[in-house]
């Protein structure tokens, strides 16, 4: 997909983040990257977390100055500090120049309102479950009526969560004590597999919702395109789910992991359910697209919208954002803001909206029950056993891709191994004790291991083939070094590929090479053999290794790619 940085035009692999544009923009211009990255923000002025999801055609702007920003507090009435219920005149609205005057309690109003906490892309960060519950508890003193909203990837990012006996109940169990209301689906929602989405979407308390999905008939998944929320105040509240698609035609997941799943363009769903409107006062869509995609939503669907509550780009909304009369909101990712969302409707059916940012991570109060839930979930021997013992500091995906390229080699009793650059998901390890954990946060997708027989000659073929589909960066080797000559546009022209003793590869010899699943479907490239699992992940090959190693070696300085210029 092509992204735009500081004008700057890049073909990226689908599923890249916001940090993989950053390097890739520096890679292009021949600069150094950064060892701090710089702030990055979307055309509308909104931080990006590094993290975030990019879709086709996305800005990213860098902020390379330091530039003032205001400040986020929560801004809860002091009396609900206190845990005592005052007259209050409720939340200050930020930058709102919408938002209706708060009653007090039992002040009849010529408005009906609705308020809802929004939170999105929480990825299993459990531990702000606490701060979040305080939050939600105080603010329901003064909205007793309040929505807790979740608009997709509740899953995958905390080992304790994503390794768990069944994978994702953590989360889910958090929501349903918490008492969230609905959820979108978002694509990191199918990492669980089908059956285990199925699974977890049946055990929750709260609604599942998506319109662009449809689930096999032979799978029980429990979720419905939209859901209609009556509120005590007669005000009828209508939710559309909508989940991106990336340019496969599929979510940013494995493909086994939506296997029978049919899905259509967000777009052209949602005009399918603009009749919601007229059966509801209040029409939102919970939108696991992207910011820069809700823009383009609202341009489409008004009048009818009212309000898109936005996930899957990360995206910090610190101010209103309204686009063809459409509020737009989003809370950054990992429970480290929520958007409280102030919603009056009038006697003629006209809708005022305001919202305001609130930090949780600054919350000096947590909820001691739900803290016990996540201290016993946190409480796991299992990944907290030390495997290893790292004789050096790692400093970079280079050096970790290729410890886990040794490991699968290891593991699959290779010749080559080759490990893509976006499957390794963390950039440093210290020195010192490794765990099992540690090895869950480098590689938390579930891929399993597969050994393919290739020739040399496809071998070439696919890293060359990788190339695009990595940001223009090469596989990470092992059994092999390569020299490539990059042209002036970035492309590889030449190259060169040598085994550990100088050699050059032979075109014709077959060699057994190991690599991810995640390759093996989404990698093009010339061969014959399609592979055969070993079915066990990779995750274990590198668990496996690192306890056969004991003492971890240093990759300090190594490098088993040279990239020349023509």
């Amino acid at each position: 997909m092509k992204i735009t940085v500081n004008s700057t035009v890049l073909e990226l692999h689908g599923g890249a983040r916001v940090k993989d544009a950053i390097h890739a923009y520096y890679t292009q211009a021949d600069k150094k990257i950064p060892a701090r990255l710089p702030a990055a923000e979307d055309r509308f002025g909104n931080r990006l977390a590094p993290d975030g999801e990019l879709s086709e055609g996305n800005t990213i702007i860098l902020v390379t100055g330091r530039r003032k920003r205001g400040s986020l507090r929560i801004l809860i009435p002091a009396a609900l500090a206190l845990g005592i219920l005052y007259s209050c005149t409720g939340l200050r609205q930020a930058g709102s120049s919408t938002a209706s005057r708060v009653q007090s309690p039992g002040t009849p109003s010529p408005e009906r309102q609705a308020t809802l906490f929004a939170v999105n892309d929480m990825h299993a960060a459990i531990d702000n479950f606490p701060r979040l519950a305080w939050i939600v508890d105080s603010l329901k003193t003064v909205y007793p009526d309040l929505l807790l909203v979740a608009v997709g990837d509740n899953q995958t990012g905390n080992p304790v969560n994503d390794q768990f006996p069944e994978k994702g109940w953590p989360m889910i169990d958090l929501m349903n004590t918490v008492g969230f209301s609905i959820s979108a689906v978002g694509n990191h929602e199918f990492d669980t597999g089908p059956e285990g989405f199925a699974s977890l979407t049946r055990k929750a308390r709260f609604d599942f919702i998506c319109a662009n999905v449809t689930p096999p008939a032979t799978l029980n998944v429990k979720f419905t395109p939209y859901r209609i929320i009556s509120l005590p105040n007669g005000l009828r509240i209508a939710f559309l789910g909508l989940l991106q698609l990336g340019q496969n035609g599929i979510p940013d997941s494995h493909p086994d992991n939506v296997k029978g799943f049919l899905f259509r363009s967000p777009f052209e769903t949602a005009r399918e359910y603009l009749w919601l409107k007229d059966s509801s006062d209040i029409f939102i869509a919970l939108s696991h697209i992207g910011f820069e995609e809700d823009v383009k939503l609202a341009e489409t669907l008004a009048p009818g919208l009212d309000l898109i509550i936005g996930g899957h780009s990360h995206t910090r909304v610190e101010k209103e954002q309204i686009h063809n009369g459409i509020l737009i909101t989003q809370a950054e990712n990992k429970l480290k803001f929520g958007t409280l969302i102030r919603l009056s409707v009038s006697s003629d059916g006209t809708v005022q909206k305001s919202m305001q940012l609130i930090d949780i991570r600054n919350s000096k109060k947590e909820k001691p029950e739900i803290r016990a839930i996540v201290d016993k979930y946190n409480d796991n021997p299992v990944l907290n056993e030390v495997i290893a013992t790292a004789s050096d500091n790692f400093s970079s995906y280079e050096e970790l891709g290729y410890l886990m390229a040794d490991a699968q080699r290891a593991a699959a009793g290779a010749d080559i191994a080759l490990m893509n650059p976006g499957g390794v998901r963390i950039d440093q390890l210290a020195k010192g004790p490794v765990t099992i954990k540690n090895v869950y946060q480098l590689d938390p997708f579930g891929n399993e291991l597969v050994v393919t027989k290739l020739t040399g000659e496809e071998i070439y073929s696919l890293m060359r083939a990788a190339w695009p589909v990595d940001d223009r960066s090469p596989l990470y080797p092992s059994g092999v070094t390569a020299e490539i000559s990059v042209s002036s546009q970035g492309d590889p022209e030449e190259i060169k590929i040598l085994t550990d003793d100088g050699k050059p590869l032979d075109m014709s010899r077959v060699y057994t090479v190991a690599m991810n699943s995640y390759m093996t479907q989404v990698y093009k490239y010339d061969h014959r053999d399609p592979g055969q699992s070993l079915f066990f992940t990779t995750a274990e090959a590198l668990i496996r290794y690192l306890k056969k190693e004991g003492n971890l070696r240093s990759y300090r300085g190594e490098k088993r790619i040279k990239l020349l210029e023509k």
